[in-house]
């Protein structure tokens, strides 16, 4: 007779929540195995190729057998072309100490979570946010705190709002601009209002600047605007969205070396660093070049045209409003008008969660419920796909809710 084992799990385990966007991506997955003719909006993902230099970078070094082992952190010469284009955007100039290489911005902000949190800790996270930060924080031991925000602020939280955040227990504050759900990008006069906020406390920021290159708008950097705060903020970014590099699995973080020191010894018995082969092609991706600088802005260019016409198309679904997004390739509709009423077939939605899933079973589109970044009643939908299965996707929208 077998008994059944029972498994204990870690107690921080009790209030992660598994990743929304991850979850919707493997339900289209199973759906398309079936054979249904699913249209994703969910994944944060361009559907352009990695631009050929970084690719031929990439086979250079497999042909250089440089397959091994490399520093906690990263080689020299990727932290040497990571400094390099730090200091440039932020106009302050970094060491190599000051540079840690990461799988992805994910694993950077991770990371700075945990060396920098722990219980009892306060993490005042803006929403809408990114669906890990508020899981990141909480592995951490940290409580987030999610001031809302709103679309009469462009999604922007302000200093106000900021302020009655704070506490003595206050540990880290995160910015993200451009925004992921919300496109929200933060001009200078902005950024320098909660810079005057900030400078109260000893709160360290993490700014996640992922979307750095997507802004259709004058971009702001953090520490342009407040350089006197470089010893408190840690810059974030990656290779994933500028070059098209998701599946490379390319971040960095940058920052002041004791806490930089700090993450490269966890790096040292987690992950260690990220592949050698895909370090060598971001070398060659954060080398000054005209050509992948052309590349970023073929991207850039084709992203914004989308963005004109999802939000054309969303105009006319009734129930629907969006703002309009000033980065990154999401639209952030809010869906209110669309709640607890008949739709298509007598379907009722009481919450945008429902609605989502909704529209996955109904119109086979697939997008994210706000319920995942912390605002209900708004769906998010990337627009990084073609311009046809914007149309077809939009028009799926549309009489489904007719």
């Amino acid at each position: 007779m077998s008994v059944k084992t029972e498994y204990r799990l870690a107690r921080r385990l009790a209030q992660l929540e598994p990743s929304a966007t991850a979850a919707m991506n493997a339900r289209v997955q199973q759906l398309r195995a079936e054979g249904i003719k699913v249209i994703s909006f969910s994944v944060g993902e361009p559907d352009f190729n990695t631009p050929e230099p970084i690719k031929v970078a990439a086979i250079e070094a497999i042909n250089k057998n440089r397959t091994h082992y490399t520093p906690a952190g990263g080689t020299l010469e990727v932290r040497k072309v990571i400094a390099a284009r730090v200091s440039a955007d932020q106009e302050i100039p970094y060491a190599l100490g000051q540079i840690t290489t990461t799988a992805g911005a994910k694993e950077g902000l991770y990371l700075a979570f945990q060396a920098l949190c722990d219980e009892g800790d306060e993490a005042i996270i803006p929403a809408p946010y990114w669906v890990s930060y508020v899981e990141q924080a909480r592995l951490a031991g940290a409580t987030p705190i999610t001031p809302q925000t709103t679309e009469a602020t462009g999604f922007k939280v302000t200093p106000a709002q900021l302020q009655a955040a704070l506490s003595p227990r206050t540990r880290v504050v995160m910015l993200n601009s451009p925004s992921n759900p919300t496109g929200a990008v933060y001009s200078a006069d902005e950024l320098a209002a909660l810079a005057d906020v900030l400078r109260e406390s000893d709160a360290i920021i993490i700014a996640d600047e992922i979307y750095d290159a997507i802004s259709y708008v004058p971009y702001a950097r953090w520490l342009r605007v407040a350089p006197d705060m470089a010893d408190r903020t840690l810059i974030v970014n990656g290779a994933a969205k500028a070059y098209a590099m998701t599946g490379w699995r390319f971040g960095y973080v940058a920052g002041p070396q004791p806490i930089i020191t700090a993450i490269k010894d966890i790096q040292s018995h987690t992950s260690t660093h990220t592949a050698s082969i895909t370090q060598d092609a971001a070398v060659k991706a954060y080398t000054p070049s005209a050509e992948l600088d052309e590349a970023v802005q073929t991207m850039v260019a084709a992203f914004h045209k989308r963005r004109d016409l999802i939000l054309s198309l969303l105009a006319e679904i009734p129930g629907v409003s969006c703002n309009v997004p000033d980065g990154a390739f999401y639209v952030f509709p809010n869906v209110t008008g669309l709640l607890n009423k008949p739709l298509k077939n007598g379907v009722v939605c009481a919450t945008s969660d429902d609605l989502n899933n909704y529209l996955l079973d109904q119109a086979h589109i697939a997008c994210v419920s706000g319920e995942s970044f912390g605002a209900p009643g708004y769906i998010r939908l990337s627009y990084a796909t073609s311009e046809d299965e914007i149309v077809e996707g939009m028009r799926r929208f549309r009489e489904s809710v007719s």
